[in-house]
């Protein structure tokens, strides 16, 4: 790299000290409807411990080394979606590297390959989640040669498993020994247009309960929730191999962590939030997620409003609990969604349904401007922006 180079890129990469995001109107929805236990079972929900305070200081500053340690080679293209050859090859090794998991290193541009893209496009060039192309120019891909080292927003030392999960960038990370292990693009709680939970009402058949228990028998009602993903801080606490159809819709390889909230895979991962809030990762990540994380690791959400993992109460962290739909009587139209183990998709949108049925099929810190919260009063109410970090992201 010549000089000039080294300090076209210096502003560049500097960028990436402040990762804006967009606040938004708090909203509650955590009241119990029938499907709601009147005394869940403890350590299923939020940790309830006083001692859970966000670390003062917490934002480390980023080194940006103007001499990348290795050289960096050109494309001769910008790539994208069906692309293929040896350019894709090196971006998804690239990729596969700094822990993105763009899938097989195999030189073909598919959906999996996409969605890593995404995720890097929105941690480490701090691109809005709505403008992600999943492309990949020859500029961006100078960037991604440079040592780039992502450090958690919350260590946890050496020997222990942590995830953190980033609702307004849709982007979720898991950090062993303080390290990133995975860094994903997801798909959470589907939302309104002011981005607050969407209320939905559909006929579900399911065979687990919201606590992720198994049923006797698969059970068909006609519920209304709110796809809220709540923030908070909680713990890995129960998984199933394979597909599981609960409160919250279908799942794949589900690893929970708030009562019927989980991550797990499924067919449709879009750029914005669609699940009806489960933390929804692809099929191929979905095949390995559950051995990189193990009951009792912690799990930090960054909600939607903008707050820190520990500005939630209890309460806050509730989920939106299945109630009957009032109007289940009147409903007569319905439609069929088959979950599929698909490995990558296409970007689609997701639109709520006016009624589902699953079948369940058995198978095997930089540096940032300083932050400021503000929460709308009502949920018709959009509010304004806030600035926070996300992962340290430092070229070393």
């Amino acid at each position: 790299m010549t000089p000039t180079d080294r300090r076209r890129w210096v502003p560049a990469v500097a960028a990436i000290a402040v990762l804006t995001v967009v606040a938004i109107a708090g909203t509650g929805g955590g009241g119990k409807g029938s499907e709601g236990a009147s005394t869940p079972p403890s350590g299923f929900g939020a940790l309830d411990d006083p001692s859970l305070t966000a670390p003062a200081g917490s934002v480390v500053p980023v080194v940006v080394a103007t001499d990348p340690a290795v050289p960096k080679t050109q494309l001769a293209s910008t790539i994208g979606y069906g692309s293929a050859g040896p350019d894709v090859k090196a971006v998804q090794q690239r990729l596969t590297d700094l822990k993105f998991a763009p899938g097989p290193v195999d030189g073909q541009f598919g959906g999996t390959t996409q969605q890593a893209v995404w995720a890097f496009e929105k941690l480490v060039m701090k691109t809005p989640r709505a403008d992600v192309t999943g492309k990949v120019t020859n500029d961006m891909w100078q960037l991604m040669q440079d040592n780039l080292a992502i450090a958690p927003q919350r260590t946890t030392g050496a020997g222990s498993t942590h995830m953190e999960v980033y609702l307004p960038q849709q982007i979720a990370a898991v950090f062993t020994d303080d390290r990133p292990v995975l860094i994903t693009h997801i798909s959470s709680g589907v939302e309104n247009p002011d981005r607050t939970p969407m209320k939905w009402c559909e006929t579900v058949t399911y065979n687990t309960d919201e606590y992720g228990q198994a049923l006797p028998a698969p059970v068909e009602k006609a519920v209304c929730a709110l796809a809220k993903t709540p923030g908070g801080i909680f713990e890995f606490n129960r998984r199933y191999t394979g597909d599981r159809i609960g409160p919250l819709g279908g799942m794949t390889n589900p690893v929970y962590f708030n009562y019927g909230i989980a991550i797990h895979g499924a067919a449709n991962v879009p750029k914005e939030p669609a699940s009806h809030g489960c933390v929804r990762i692809n099929q191929t990540i979905a095949k390995f997620f559950p051995s990189l994380v193990k009951n009792g690791d912690r799990v930090y959400v960054w909600g939607e409003d903008g707050r820190q993992p520990e500005a939630y109460s209890k309460d806050d962290s509730l989920p939106s609990f299945n109630y009957p739909d009032p109007d289940a009587t009147t409903t007569t139209a319905s439609t069929t969604t088959t979950i599929a183990p698909t490995t990558s998709v296409a970007p689609s949108t997701t639109t709520p349904k006016t009624s589902t049925t699953i079948a369940a099929t058995p198978s095997a810190t930089t540096t940032s401007v300083p932050s400021t919260t503000s929460v709308a009063a009502t949920p018709s109410t959009v509010p304004p922006t806030t600035t926070t970090a996300l992962a340290t992201i430092a070229t070393l």
